[in-house]
């Protein structure tokens, strides 16, 4: 069906669980591995993390992000309320949908060949910043569960554990780390590697735990850490796989939580929040490129691809679930909402395109659209026409040599740190 492949994990959860055909009862063990694909998810997440990709989009990015944070928050909330749900209930669900999708997004992107593109790269730029709001939002969320008197408190004390814990992390992720990284690789072995990147990763997580932190926040600061060393590209090669296989084992998970008859027997309620998802981001996320100067292709192309809710969102979800905060029937919605507007970002990309070609022919859109140019996209290919050597030995050494006194670009692969 040409969609994004968690869509059918999702599914496949829902295929299998107690609401479905009733093929799996006992879901916490499903869970508990479940667990592992969030803190793989997180790491690698810090692993490719790009302060370069950010600088690229700057404003819009930084400061476009934030507002969307905050105006689509804000837009939740009222939904909320209007719902008639308790505040903290409300305040949750509003934050919840502020997260696109970076895995759907970066899909399409990639099949549609658009991934450096005007529209592409600030629809980068602002889900990378988005995914920075994901490790505050898991540290302060959790505190709407307390009493009123005791949110004030309690927020300061999770602060002050999460910073202790990341002035802990950073210590020694600048000292000791990239150390411990370079003993291991000049071993040569990939399975070392491997095991003590993977061992790297939980470490981190449960460490997090005594801190008060989630476990996830851990992993996520971890694979910032590891991503600004010369290892972080041979550490997300090994790590991938651990992460689709126990992600696709999270997705499944979510899936077997969603509760078919509650959705079925609230259609109208999951379709008046899916439309209002999707036109409240729709609309704030096509405004944030023209208010930052880009033409209109580019601010239509924006909002259509990013009015989603995010795979973050239900990681978000689960700690409201866990904090007591959400109730069983609201998560439900959540991921009913979530899967819907998934689902539609193909179409949606394609519409807005067609809508793009159709505002040419009218007399008010031809004049919009000419107000601001379309300029071509620059494509940025740091290397090409090069030559690929596979290991560095003695031969590699005589070909590098010779590859050089012609001007010849080069690009040496080898398990060797140095």
């Amino acid at each position: 069906m040409k969609l994004p492949v968690l869509l059918g994990y999702l599914f496949a959860g829902m295929l299998i669980s107690p609401h479905g055909l009733g093929l799996v009862q006992d879901t916490a063990a499903i869970e508990d591995l479940a667990n592992i694909g969030v803190i793989m998810l997180l790491f690698t997440l810090g692993l490719e993390f790009s302060f370069d990709e950010l600088r690229r989009v700057g404003k819009v990015a930084f400061l476009g992000g934030t507002a969307q944070v905050l105006l689509t928050g804000a837009a939740g909330i009222g939904l909320g309320k209007a719902l008639g749900w308790a505040t903290p209930e409300a305040i949750f669900f509003g934050f919840l949908i502020t997260m696109s999708s970076t895995l759907v997004v970066l899909k399409l992107l990639l099949e549609r060949n658009e991934l450096d593109t005007t529209h592409g790269r600030v629809m980068i730029g602002l889900l990378l910043v988005e995914d920075l709001f994901v490790i505050p939002l898991m540290i302060i969320l959790p505190t709407l569960g307390t009493s009123g008197s005791d949110v004030g408190p309690a927020l300061i004390e999770a602060g002050s554990k999460a910073l202790g814990f990341m002035i802990v992390m950073v210590g020694l992720g600048l000292f000791l780390l990239p150390r411990v990284l370079n003993r291991i690789a000049q071993a040569r072995s990939k399975e070392l590697f491997l095991i003590s990147v993977v061992s790297l990763t939980l470490t981190a997580a449960i460490a997090s735990q005594f801190f008060g932190v989630s476990a996830a926040v851990g992993a996520f600061i971890a694979g910032l850490l590891i991503g600004r060393s010369v290892f972080a590209r041979q550490a997300l090669a090994d790590i991938v796989p651990f992460r689709d296989a126990f992600g696709a084992l999270f997705f499944v998970s979510l899936g077997t939580l969603v509760d078919l008859r509650f959705l079925t027997q609230n259609l109208g309620l999951l379709a008046g929040v899916v439309v209002f998802i999707i036109a409240v981001k729709l609309v704030i996320y096509t405004a944030i490129p023209w208010v930052f100067g880009y033409n209109a292709r580019t601010s239509l192309l924006t909002g259509a691809g990013l009015a989603q809710i995010g795979e973050f969102s239900f990681v978000l979800a689960s700690v409201g679930v866990a904090s007591g905060i959400l109730r069983d029937t609201t998560y439900a919605l959540i991921l009913g909402a979530a899967i819907v507007t998934m689902v539609q970002t193909p179409f949606a990309l394609s519409i807005a395109n067609f809508t793009y070609r159709q505002l040419h022919r009218t007399r008010l859109g031809g004049r919009l659209i000419n107000h601001r140019p379309e300029t071509a996209d620059q494509r940025v290919i740091s290397l090409s026409g090069h030559t690929v050597i596979c290991g560095g030995g003695r031969v590699a050494d005589m070909l590098t040599k010779v590859l050089s006194r012609r001007n010849l670009s080069y690009v040496v692969i080898d398990l060797d740190p140095q």
